[in-house]
């Protein structure tokens, strides 16, 4: 039996409610090719990320490793004077050593000593493109008012559409790949700048979408600081509303994208020996408690969505509610293609092993220079203090996130801002259980499995995070 192409769809900062297959409480959102997916294989109702933000997640999903077991804890990992202790194979390399022919298409972004892929084509996976000859007045931006980051927007639709580029270019390599193969559409969107074109721009313009801040509950103070430091507060009605038009929109736009890949595999013959992954590297906010982008635990940030298919093959139409996280992804790919998994690789089959007690999380340096946005050397913590890690731990029944590094030391006592969400009794996770007497003994053996993941923590001299 030959070996399966496999197709990775992957994009940055996609929430699940944007996906008409995982549904949205405000709209009946239109994401038909990526709900076929589904609908042709497993929905996983509840995968998490490795980390909040792209580096961390993006690099957990290669390495099948825990940020704590790379050092790679924020974005500061893909900056020039960043170097990670020792090599680390990504799966790519695996499947490339058995046969196959692997190849990238748009955003990388992980540290810059990984070299997964074969064959690299960034075309149309940029930010900057967006900017390239367009007047800045027609973009109609939405920009956060605390830090220079764009949240809405609109782009010309007299012009071609720059992500677009990304769609042809893999297409065409489609068409001439030698088999088995690797391919992985890696897109921006719809991570910030947002600006969908035309018609997406306007798709859900009239739908019941919310025009003020949400309050959820009862949330931390780490999730409070940062909202405190994007001041969306300051946000008009109608930006807030706007924003999530155009998020929606754009994530529709995705989907056609989608559309073109699965056609050319139906006309070429090739959908029944291709494996279909659809994923995101971390989820997003919409102001819900004022916050925007991605970086919490929340579960509209921590939840991504992951779809896997091989028509024929797997069962189809299946929704999993077991808990799996990013670096579960290398493991079951290689367990799809009976290939042995190397040492490195943490994680499970999800196809052939059995659910864990927990999946853990974490993100940031802890040091005292390290900021909320290290890329805008913006988001000082509490009383000025260098913005801490924070870790997480997931149980079927249960999250719990904490501080667990500041200012270059473990947070102790109050430092910790522990939170505790009964993700049964709460779903949304908004009430915060962490000083209730009541569950006094799940945040003592939750934070004991935490400090347990964590001990053993690859620290990086912090002169590789600043700069």
């Amino acid at each position: 039996m030959p070996k399966p192409n496999i197709i990775w769809i992957y994009c940055d900062e996609l929430r699940t409610d944007a996906l008409g297959c995982y549904g949205n409480p405000n709209a009946e959102l239109e994401t038909p090719n990526i709900d076929w997916i589904a609908w042709a294989g497993t929905r996983f109702a509840n995968s998490f990320c490795n980390s909040p933000v792209c580096v961390p997640s993006r690099t957990s999903t290669m390495t099948g490793l825990y940020p704590e077991d790379t050092g790679v804890y924020h974005n500061e990992a893909f900056w020039p004077n960043f170097a990670l202790d020792r090599p680390f194979l990504t799966f790519p390399e695996v499947l490339a050593s058995h046969g196959y022919a692997t190849a990238d298409f748009g955003k990388l972004h992980i540290p810059r000593q990984l070299v997964p892929w074969q064959h690299r084509n960034a075309e149309g996976g940029g930010m900057r493109v967006f900017y390239d000859g367009v007047d800045r007045d027609a973009l109609q931006i939405i920009q956060l008012p605390g830090v220079p980051t764009q949240i809405g927007g609109t782009y010309p639709g007299d012009r071609p559409y720059p992500p677009e580029k990304l769609t042809q270019n893999a297409l065409e390599w489609l068409q001439t790949a030698q088999t088995p193969y690797l391919l992985r559409l890696s897109y921006l969107q719809p991570h910030t700048p947002v600006f969908p074109c035309p018609p997406y721009d306007t798709l859900y313009q009239g739908a019941a979408l919310p025009n003020a801040l949400r309050e959820r509950g009862s949330p931390s103070a780490f999730e409070r600081q940062f909202a405190a430091v994007q001041r969306a507060d300051e946000m008009q009605p109608e930006q807030v509303y706007l924003a999530q038009v155009y998020y929606y929109g754009l994530v529709s736009w995705l989907d056609s994208q989608v559309g073109q890949i699965l056609d050319l595999l139906r006309t070429s013959g090739q959908i029944e020996n291709t494996i279909l992954v659809f994923g995101a590297d971390h989820g997003a906010s919409l102001g819900e408690n004022g916050c925007y982008a991605k970086h919490t635990f929340a579960p509209r940030v921590h939840r991504v969505p992951l779809l896997i298919a091989w028509p024929g093959t797997l069962p189809d139409g299946q929704v999993r509610e077991d808990i799996n996280e990013g670096l579960d992804l290398p493991r079951t790919l290689f367990g799809l293609c009976g290939i042995d998994a190397p040492a490195q690789f943490r994680g499970r089959d999800l196809f052939a092993s059995q659910p864990p007690e927990a999946v853990y999380a974490t993100i940031g340096y802890g040091y005292p220079h390290s900021r909320a946005f290290p890329n805008l050397a913006t988001g000082e913590y509490v009383d000025g203090r260098g913005w801490p890690r924070r870790a997480c731990v997931r149980t079927a029944a249960y999250r719990l996130d904490k501080n667990v590094r500041i200012d270059g030391h473990p947070a102790l006592g109050a430092e910790e801002d522990a939170f505790l969400a009964d993700v049964r009794t709460d779903p949304a996770e908004t009430v915060n259980l962490a000083d209730d007497p009541a569950h006094q003994g799940t945040v003592q053996r939750l934070s004991a499995m935490l400090d347990e993941h964590i001990a053993g923590s690859i620290e990086p001299p912090a002169e590789y995070v600043q700069r």
